[in-house]
């Protein structure tokens, strides 16, 4: 007689519940104040099935909840309809930094790391971070390279856009006067696009034999 495959846990209803759980209560009220049994509470289940399924408890929960969340995001930010590679570039950078500001589990991710006192979820945290910011350079290094764009510092305008997505969320956080975040972003990317992007005349001189 054969042994039945194993079914994978993260196809399991139960397990989605407590992942989907876990992203509300860590955006709604951080990391230190999500507990096991707020969690249990909200995904409708008990103690231990959480434990059956995450043997670690609370950062086991809260770092699937993480991975599943960012490969959501990643598959988001990669849908932009343009055509131009740099207009998909400021199209993917607009998804991105809107979907953070939307989401509050992912505005906890990219802006209150050292909050958070699980060394492997903080360090996780600020690798994913980092792996965002890595992209973002590595496009505009090579939308340079290909004569696309003209970016003479990718790490700074990368930072830039960072800084800039942040600066808005601890504003809203803390109830400073500000302007939309749409304005923002409309502000910004144009601003972006005005210093890197190759005038026509300029690129068809580049790429003449």
């Amino acid at each position: 007689m054969t042994a039945s495959p194993q079914r994978d846990p993260a196809q399991s209803p139960k397990y989605s519940d407590i992942v989907a759980a876990a992203q509300a209560l860590f955006g709604e009220i951080g990391y230190e104040k999500t507990g096991i049994r707020e969690i249990a509470d909200r995904a409708h289940i008990s103690l231990g099935t959480i434990y059956a399924y995450f043997p670690d408890g609370k950062s086991g929960v809260l770092s699937a909840a993480l991975n599943e969340r960012v490969e959501r995001l990643v598959d988001y930010v990669a849908q932009t309809d343009k055509t131009e590679p740099l207009d998909m570039f400021l199209d993917r950078v607009r998804r991105l930094n809107t979907e953070i500001v939307r989401d509050s589990f992912l505005r906890r991710l990219f802006t209150d790391q050292e909050r958070v006192t699980e060394p492997r979820l903080r360090e996780r945290g600020i690798e994913i971070v980092k792996t965002f910011s890595d992209l973002a350079v590595g496009e505009l290094e090579s939308l340079t390279a290909q004569g696309l764009a003209d970016c003479r510092d990718p790490e700074a305008i990368e930072m830039l856009l960072r800084v800039a997505n942040a600066g808005w969320i601890s504003a809203h956080h803390a109830g400073a006067p500000i302007v939309e975040h749409e304005r923002l972003l409309d502000a910004l990317l144009d601003s972006v696009a005005a210093l890197i992007r190759i005038p026509p005349t300029a690129r068809s001189r580049r790429v003449r034999p």
